[in-house]
């Protein structure tokens, strides 16, 4: 196994049991190296959030290897695995998840806290400025719109320096104008920072910011692409609807 960031082998993950049975992730086997950006794309239902929390570890696998920065997370203990996560992973959802009692920059901060490290308040600054927040410092989430909401979740997210950055439907919630700043944010984080990124998204012209798309169908890998416009994302898409709907593989 050759180091990357995440590594997926024939990960399985399905509910219910019996007649009610259904699975989310089927086999699924992907690599993905340091320092890039990964969409994942699919039709309503495909497995993509499965997938994020198979990967972040708060679902558990019925089979399979899900390894990051190639330590294999399968089998631990909750505690163990909290812990890991906080170091490890940053999160990002499409509903923010501040809290909001603390400021922006408590918010920010407390991935540092709940480690038990000490804040060095001045990275924190540095990474409010770096989305375009310093002035907000001490505004509290509710004085904050959709977009200022969501890059505060992105400097939380990025402020431990995690392995991976998992990004669920980041720019659902967001006008253009404001999705277009996050999006802008996460390919920095790549560019500059060699960070690793990867976002679930329904859209075309957010899966276009990527390097790479991934696209799941029926829980299955069913296609990639590299270097993505909006146009040929969309196209691709929408053939693999298609797909799923009357299953012609023509």
């Amino acid at each position: 196994m050759k180091h990357s960031a995440l590594e997926m082998q024939r990960v399985t993950k399905s509910y219910g049991s019996g007649a009610t049975e259904m699975t989310a992730l089927d086999a699924v086997s992907l690599q993905l190296p340091k320092g890039g950006f990964t969409a994942i794309m699919g039709p309503s239902g495909s497995g993509k959030s499965t997938l994020l929390r198979c990967v972040s570890g708060l679902e558990t696998v019925n089979s399979g290897v899900v390894a990051i920065n190639n330590q294999p997370i399968g089998g631990w203990r909750n505690t163990r695995l909290t812990k890991f996560r906080r170091t490890h992973l940053g999160m990002v959802f499409q509903d923010y998840l501040l809290i909001p009692y603390l400021t922006a920059e408590e918010n920010v901060a407390l991935p540092l806290r709940l480690n038990r490290l000490r804040v060095d308040y001045a990275a924190v600054g540095k990474m409010l400025d770096l989305v375009g927040l310093s002035n907000e410092a001490a505004s509290y989430p509710m004085h904050l719109s959709g977009g200022q909401k969501q890059r505060v979740a992105i400097a939380r997210a990025l402020i431990s320096n995690p392995a991976v950055v998992l990004a669920d439907e980041p720019t659902g919630a967001l006008d253009t104008g404001s999705a277009r700043e996050v999006l802008s944010i996460l390919r920095q984080a790549v560019d500059e920072a060699g960070q690793t990124v990867v976002m679930v998204t329904h859209d075309p012209a957010a899966a276009a910011w990527a390097d790479e798309v991934i696209y799941l169908v029926d829980g299955r890998i069913a296609g990639e692409m590299t270097s993505p416009n909006a146009e040929l994302v969309a196209q691709q898409l929408t053939q693999l609807d298609h797909f799923e709907r009357t299953g012609d593989q023509r």
